[in-house]
Formats: structure tokens, C-alpha cells, sequence
């Protein structure tokens, strides 16, 4: 049976009086069931007003929030502050401002309770301090001034008879009471068995478990999206290695793959400038200038230095441009080489036919040695000449080789094991129409 009640009357610096009670129980009866009927159906509404967790999942609560008054705020938290199983610490908001004002424990473990504390002004700090050392269910009004004098600022930890602040929040779980932390909190009523919740006596109300949720398995959309997302970033660094050796069309297909990811992930900051289509054309214009190169082999061979000159001038022009689009380095001083010894080598051709329509001439005037002369000079410009050709053909040993344009082909973007063929990017990737393409020039003019 409850012993007779302590009151305790505060007097805040306005001069107004406040009243509190602090009732301590008898030990045949568990603190369990002195916070559960104390805190259920305070009203006598028939409404559920209180609420039992059980934070750590071991089958007995170790927390209970109450509406004790009935307003439809809560303003009482009961916690198990050492984890035996047992409601040992009350916290009351008295005044309904939505801080706890009133506190009381059972410091011993012994379903008493034998200290409290109270904040009769609302500034944080407790005034009031009631203790029973010595277990009588009496309590007495501790000293503060003496204690203070004596060991200076006086401090209740759990074992001294207040619990912590960890241990009032009960495992992280913050109990901020009044509208702001729970004006949402909606307990329904649900039917209990005789024994009541985790074992307390019925006390003719029910409550439903609340279970933490926060410890749910992680969305697997969510882990999708990070794994489409990474796989776009991987492609994309596949895809500028590629241009940084100068393999477009390699480029293009890690391009490719890195934006089915990125769209898939719903997330393209990872991409870079030049996109597959760009990185396609700067492909296609590479192909364009090496048939250009080829083409000045052969009228390089053929003697046509000045038709060899144009194909070398296009192809610097091809190559630029699918630098340009595939934003790499400059590839285009060996075709810019071979269009300047090929147009020396022209200019070595027309000296050659100077000289030798001289030499004719001579030889129909009748001045041999002049004749003899300028056929020499004629022979040694069209030899210079086929220098200058022989350092622009691809195909001759002779090959002035520009190394800085030189570019890797041929290669092969590898996914790691991202499996692009899963990706739905929601349109139809097609092909690109490169015969389609406008180069930006005349292959005819130089």
C-alpha cells in the first residue's frame, strides 16, 4: 500500500507558490505498475492516454510516455534507466510549458522511490531537492545551501539519485515533451490479454508496441540508383582515358554506357563535356582524315604533289575537327607537316619545269652550254622535289613522323561486370548518320 503522499511547495522568484506530490510505494508492488496506474486513462475519458515502448527489443518496456492531465499533450516519461526490466525514473512537465520540471527515482532498485527534484521556476535547473536515504518512505528536503558550502555545486547523477542525461533519453530515444515534440504522437486502443503489457497488471487500458524503424534493410531502389551511378562514373573515366589517347570511337562506347548509367541513376553530374554522339563524329572525322592520308599516298606515288598537298590540308582539317568535338589534345601537325613538305615539294616540281623549258629553248638557239645548264638545274629541282614528296608519304620508309599526333585505335571499353543490357534509358539510342555529316569545308579548296 502507498505511504501518505509528500507535498512540496515552491516559491518561484515572482512570488507564486507551486504544489507537488511525490507518492512512494510499498514494495509488494513493482514501480511498473505504480508509473502504469498512475499515467493510464488519468482522465477517465475512456481514451488511451499513455504509451510503453520497448526500445531494445528484449521484451520488456523500458519507457512509457502519458498524458496524465488529459489535455492531449503528453507531459509524463517513465523510463528503466539501468536496463533491469523496471520503470525507475518519472519525468513530469507539471506546468505544461514542454520541459520536465518535476523528476523522481528509485535509485536502489527496490520498487520505492526514494529521491525527486524540482524546477518550480522553469529555469533548467532543479531548486528543490527530496531524498529518503535511509528507506523509511519518508522524505526529507535535502540542504543545498550546507552542501554547497561544503562540497560546492551539488550534482545528482543516476547513482546519486537523478538519471543522466543519456539515461533520460533511453537510448537516443529524446523525449521533447509538449506540442513541439509530440502534438502528433496518436496511441490507438488495442486489445491486451488479463496479464496487461509486458507482464503489469491490468490496469483497464491497452497499448500497442513501438517497434524502431530506423534499423529497416536499406531500399534496394536506393542501392540501385548508387550502383547505376558509380558504373556511370567508371564509364566516364573509361571514356577520357580513351580521348586522352586519342581512340575517339573507344571513347564513344564508354560515353555511351556512362550515359545509360547516369540516366538510369537519375544523376549526370558525373559526365563529362563531349557527349557519344560528339565523340561518334570526332570518330567519323578520323576515319575521314586517315582516307585523306591514303589518298596522298597514292597521288604521291603518282607524281601529283599538288593534288597530295590538298588531301594532306583536308586531313589536318578532319583532324582538327574531331579533335575539336571530342575535346582532346591537337592532333593535326602531321598532316600539317606533310602539307608543307608537299607544298615544297611543289614549288621544287615548278623550278623543275622552269628549267627545263629553258634547257629547251637553249637547245633550239643553239647555245648548248646554257641548254646543258638548265637541264642540270631542272634535274635537281625535280630531284629536291621527291625529297620533299618522299617526307610526306606515308607508305616510305623516308616518313617525316610528327610523334605528337599519333593516336591509339582499336580500343575496347570494358564494363567490369555492370550489366549495360539492364538499363532502361527510356528512348531508342539508334545510330548516328554519319554519310550525313557536314564537314565545314570544300575537300576542294585549300
Amino acid at each position: 500500500m502507498p505511504t501518505e503522499p509528500v507535498m512540496l511547495t515552491e516559491t518561484d522568484p515572482e512570488g507564486n507558490e507551486s504544489t507537488y506530490e511525490i507518492t512512494t510505494e510499498s514494495g509488494d508492488e513493482s514501480l511498473a505498475d505504480i508509473v502504469v496506474t498512475a499515467v493510464a486513462d488519468s482522465d477517465g475519458d475512456g481514451e488511451v492516454d499513455m504509451a510503453s515502448l520497448d526500445t531494445d527489443n528484449d521484451g520488456k518496456a523500458d519507457a512509457a510516455v502519458a498524458d496524465s492531465d488529459g489535455d492531449g499533450t503528453i507531459d509524463m516519461v517513465a523510463v528503466d534507466s539501468d536496463g533491469d526490466g523496471n520503470l525507475d525514473t518519472i519525468g513530469s512537465d507539471t506546468d505544461g510549458d514542454g520541459e520536465i520540471d518535476m523528476i523522481s527515482a528509485d535509485t536502489d532498485g527496490d520498487g520505492k522511490l526514494d529521491v525527486g527534484a524540482v524546477d518550480a521556476d522553469g529555469d533548467g535547473e532543479f531548486e528543490t531537492i527530496m531524498a529518503d536515504p535511509d528507506g523509511d518512505g519518508e522524505f526529507e528536503e535535502v540542504d543545498m545551501e550546507a552542501v554547497e558550502a561544503e562540497e560546492g555545486d551539488y550534482t545528482l547523477e543516476a547513482e546519486s539519485g537523478l538519471p543522466t542525461e543519456q539515461e533520460i533519453s533511453t537510448n537516443s530515444v529524446e523525449f521533447n515533451l509538449g506540442s513541439e515534440g509530440f502534438e502528433d504522437v496518436s496511441v490507438p486502443a488495442a486489445e491486451t490479454s488479463d496479464a496487461g503489457v509486458y507482464g503489469v497488471a491490468d490496469a483497464g487500458y491497452s497499448t500497442t508496441e513501438t517497434r524502431d524503424s530506423t534499423a529497416s534493410d536499406p531500399d534496394p531502389a536506393i542501392a540501385q540508383q548508387a550502383a547505376d551511378a558509380e558504373a556511370a562514373r567508371a564509364a566516364q573515366e573509361q571514356a577520357d582515358a580513351f580521348v586522352a589517347e586519342g581512340d575517339y570511337a573507344a571513347a564513344a562506347d564508354a560515353r555511351e554506357a556512362a550515359e545509360d548509367a547516369a540516366y538510369a541513376a537519375g544523376d549526370s553530374s558525373m559526365l563529362g563535356a563531349s557527349d557519344s554522339t560528339d565523340l561518334e563524329n570526332a570518330a567519323y572525322k578520323q576515319e575521314t582524315a586517315a582516307e585523306y592520308r591514303e589518298q596522298q599516298a597514292e597521288n604521291i606515288a603518282a607524281g601529283d604533289y599538288e593534288a597530295a598537298k590538298e588531301d594532306a590540308q583536308n586531313a589536318a582539317y578532319a583532324t582538327g575537327d574531331a579533335d575539336y568535338q571530342a575535346g582532346g589534345s591537337d592532333h593535326t601537325g602531321q598532316s600539317d607537316q606533310d602539307a608543307s613538305n608537299l607544298g615544297n615539294a611543289v614549288y621544287e616540281e615548278k623550278n623543275a619545269d622552269y628549267y627545263a623549258d629553258n634547257a629547251q629553248w637553249y637547245a633550239e638557239a643553239g647555245m648548248t652550254d646554257a641548254a646543258d645548264a638548265s637541264a642540270a638545274h631542272a634535274a635537281d629541282s625535280q630531284t629536291a622535289a621527291g625529297g620533299y614528296a618522299d617526307q610526306a608519304d606515308p607508305t616510305s620508309t623516308g616518313y617525316d613522323v610528327d610523334a605528337s599526333s599519333a593516336v591509339a585505335s582499336g580500343g575496347t571499353y570494358d564494363a567490369g561486370g555492370y550489366d549495360m543490357s539492364a538499363v532502361d534509358t527510356g528512348m531508342d539510342a539508334g545510330t548516328v548518320d554519319t554519310t550525313s555529316y557536314d564537314s565545314g569545308y570544300d575537300d576542294g579548296t585549300v
